[in-house]
């Protein structure tokens, strides 16, 4: 049996997303592992959501009615992102259809999403293949919330995650030893008055 873990390291997510060769599949990792989204909120996604006026969208707007609890958000798309979002309307989205009814993600036709089994059979066929761990698509999210609260303010990685209580971000908290290095190696530095 393979092991199971909470979040991606850095290294392992770069290693995900640089394996994925199918564009296809590599647009919708690294769009949960960039922007956070939940599997119900991608599988919402329109074209219009990630691409307008002939060009990727630069901040994803959550609709209300694909969001968790109808609580619509704005984030902003990494480069990763948009060289993802570009990647699919080259290859993979209908031209002639509208962007407001065609899926960012479809499923077997091009009229329904991607069902949320799709998805989750895609982690954990690429986790074992690549990473040889057992990858479902929350451990994305949970990368992304870990990655930020590395850098920013758990606020701001509550607003980006859609949640309404701090309580729900703070589980996505996990230390690793680099993090527990980086605090103690802190105490070394001259105190500032």
């Amino acid at each position: 049996m393979q092991p199971t873990i909470q979040c991606l390291s850095d290294t392992q997510l770069e290693l995900l997303l640089t394996s994925v060769k199918c564009a296809w599949h590599n647009a919708l990792f690294t769009l949960i592992a960039d922007t956070g989204l939940r599997v119900s909120e991608v599988t919402g996604l329109r074209v219009s959501d990630l691409w307008l006026e002939g060009q990727a969208v630069h901040t994803l707007d959550v609709r209300a009615e694909i969001a968790k609890n109808h609580k619509p958000r704005s984030i902003p798309l990494s480069f990763r992102c948009l060289e993802a979002v570009n990647k699919l309307q080259q290859y993979y989205w209908l031209r002639d259809a509208d962007p407001l009814l065609q899926f960012a993600f479809c499923g077997r036709l091009w009229s329904a999403p991607i069902s949320r089994r799709t998805i989750h059979r895609l982690c954990v066929s690429y986790g074992k293949t690549i990473l040889k761990c057992h990858l479902h698509p929350h451990m994305l999210r949970h990368t992304f919330a870990t990655r930020l609260m590395r850098k920013v303010n758990i606020r701001i990685v509550q607003q980006l995650l859609g949640h309404s209580s701090l309580s729900s971000t703070q589980i996505y908290t996990h230390p690793n030893s680099q993090d527990l290095n980086s605090a103690i190696q802190t105490l070394n530095a001259p105190a500032t008055q």
